[in-house]
C-alpha cells in the first residue's frame, strides 16, 4: 500500500475517493503546540490506508492535506487535519 501526492504514469483503475479527519484538543497551557501536526499526519495517513484497503486498492494518489485551527468561542482550541485522495489499483497485464 502506498500514498502519493502526485499521479502515476501507468494505467490504473479508480476505486473512489478516500478521506479522513483527525483532531487534537489544545488546552490553554498547550497553545505553543498550535503548529504540532506531525502526529495528526501519521493518523490521517493510516486512516487513508485503511479506507483504501477496504476498497481493495493498491494505493492512494493525489493525496492532499488541509490543516486547520478551530476555535470554539470560550472553549478549547483544536488543531484539525483533513486528508483525501484517490484510491487506485494497478491494471493487470
Amino acid at each position: 500500500m502506498f500514498l502519493s501526492t502526485g499521479g502515476l504514469n501507468q494505467g490504473y483503475a479508480i476505486h473512489g475517493i478516500v478521506n479522513a479527519t483527525v483532531k487534537a484538543e489544545l488546552q490553554a497551557d498547550e497553545l505553543n503546540r498550535v503548529d504540532d501536526f506531525d502526529d495528526l499526519y501519521d493518523q490521517v495517513k493510516m486512516k487513508l490506508i485503511d479506507k483504501a484497503v477496504t476498497k481493495n486498492a493498491d494505493g492512494v494518489i493525489n493525496v492532499r492535506f488541509e490543516p486547520q485551527i478551530v476555535r470554539v468561542s470560550v472553549g478549547p482550541k483544536y488543531i484539525v487535519l483533513h486528508g483525501y485522495g484517490t484510491a487506485i489499483s494497478f491494471l493487470k497485464k
